[in-house]
């Protein structure tokens, strides 16, 4: 078995989404990747980015995020956050 470990900016690059969800709010919005690739470095740790996010609807810090694998290559995929 194998498994996938998921520590850096980079390691999201080419199979998933990144998502921030604001816990305050319920407000939730696709993070772009390449964006943030361009802006931070590739060995950021994704520790470092959930610490980062701020929510732009009610501007709270709520450190929540969410990794959806989506697959090989550019595949789309729907992600929907519901408590």
């Amino acid at each position: 078995v194998y498994i996938y470990s998921i520590m850096l900016l980079n390691d999201l690059r080419a199979n998933f989404h990144l998502y921030a969800v604001c816990s305050s709010c319920d407000r939730m919005e696709a993070v772009n990747i390449p964006t943030l690739l361009q802006t931070l470095p590739a060995d950021t740790p994704i520790g470092q980015i959930r610490q980062r996010v701020r929510c732009r609807g009610c501007n709270s810090r709520t450190n929540d995020i969410r990794i959806v694998y989506v697959g090989e290559g550019e595949r789309s995929a729907t992600f929907q956050y519901r408590r």
